[in-house]
């Protein structure tokens, strides 16, 4: 089946995703949106282990978390795929809209975009977490030509969390569904405790990820 083929390459070399993540952050904004990818999925992934895509296939969503044995994921890489139903551009049209996200996400309290960039808009987030509040905002570059979003806190404002980044990518699947990849960044700083980090981290992310498969499905529809 051509879709699974696909998912295999696509899921191999978790960490050298996770690599690439972290140069491409480095790259200027312009540079990116100018540049045409050149290397496909074929040519940068490989060997990831079957188990993977056959548990991505069964479960629709499959979270691969950086594991550190010193303590806390602060900062760490979460990749993240999501099997989606509908086409590659009601996907992007959907994802693209981030204050909707209150809609699949209930630790938001509120998203309000404060200022239209000049690739995307910039959100102030509230976040309540185990009866804490936090509130940052979010930079959001939209790359429509390739089905890819990107944010990254903004440090103009004076932010609840220490660091905020991630990414949607998306890819065509013959069957006329979406794999999405997403990689997220999230460090909630040294005066938060640390299992609020844990819970961003590790327990919440599985849940939000099925929440946006849901959410997407239904053409934006689903509520909790």
């Amino acid at each position: 089946m051509y879709g699974t083929r696909i998912l295999r390459l696509l899921l191999c070399g978790a960490v050298f995703v996770a690599a690439v993540g972290r140069v491409a952050a480095v790259d200027s904004a312009e540079s990116r949106r100018d540049a045409v990818p050149i290397l496909s999925a074929e040519t940068i992934l490989a060997g990831q282990p079957a188990d993977l895509v056959e548990r991505l296939m069964e479960k629709n969503v499959l979270v691969m978390q950086e594991v550190r044995e010193e303590g806390p994921m602060r900062g760490a890489i979460v990749s993240t795929y999501v099997l989606f139903e509908k086409p590659i551009d009601d996907v992007y049209a959907l994802l693209a809209q981030s204050e909707r996200q209150v809609e699949f996400r209930p630790e938001l309290k509120s998203v309000v975009t404060v200022e239209q960039g000049p690739h995307g808009p910039v959100d102030e987030q509230r976040l309540r977490i185990l009866f804490q509040r936090y509130v940052y905002r979010l930079i959001y570059e939209l790359f429509p030509e390739r089905r890819r979003i990107e944010w990254l806190l903004d440090e103009r404002f004076d932010n609840d969390l220490a660091k905020v980044s991630g990414f949607w990518q998306l890819y065509e699947m013959k069957d006329g569904g979406t794999l999405g990849r997403s990689g997220t960044s999230v460090d909630v700083g040294p005066a938060v405790p640390a299992f609020l980090q844990d819970w961003i981290t590790r327990k919440n992310l599985p849940r939000t990820m099925e929440r946006v498969r849901l959410w997407v499905n239904s053409d934006g529809k689903y509520r909790l």
